[in-house]
């Protein structure tokens, strides 16, 4: 899994560290499934400036 910002707001929600892991691979589950649906390949966006 990727780290980063991103993977901070499971963490930040009070989940327990199982659920936030699920949660993150969950979430990375869908992109992979939308991508083969749509043929599509990851492209990944710019990190907004803060």
């Amino acid at each position: 899994m990727l780290a980063g910002a991103p993977n901070r707001p499971h963490i930040n929600q009070g989940k327990h560290h199982t659920q936030a892991l699920l949660c993150l691979a969950r979430r990375r589950a869908d992109v992979l499934f939308a991508m083969l649906r749509d043929g599509t390949f990851y492209e990944p966006q710019p990190a907004a400036a803060r």
